[in-house]
């Protein structure tokens, strides 16, 4: 099991990767990375961060899907991971 740390690190990795191939932010692979990203910078301790990353993703996401498309559920739940993360380091 990879550390949060780690997880960050390939988060990150991948979706420069994804990007510098010319996909954009919000294709459904980016969505997902992105999501991972802001998930796994809430367990490494980041939480000002994964707020920001979460907040962003979620915005773009309602910039770019109907409410009922599954990236939009994909994201409301890493807002909600990002949440609960916030709420056990209370």
């Amino acid at each position: 099991m990879s550390t949060p740390a780690q997880r960050v690190h390939e988060a990150t990795l991948a979706l420069l990767n994804l990007l510098e191939s010319g996909e954009e932010a919000t294709t459904a692979e980016a969505i997902e990375l992105r999501c991972e990203l802001a998930e796994a910078t809430a367990a490494a301790g980041h939480l000002g961060d994964a707020f920001y990353q979460a907040d962003e993703l979620l915005k773009d996401a309602q910039r770019g899907y109907r409410p009922e498309d599954p990236a939009i559920s994909r994201v409301r739940r890493t807002v909600a991971a990002v949440e609960d993360v916030a709420r056990q380091q209370e």
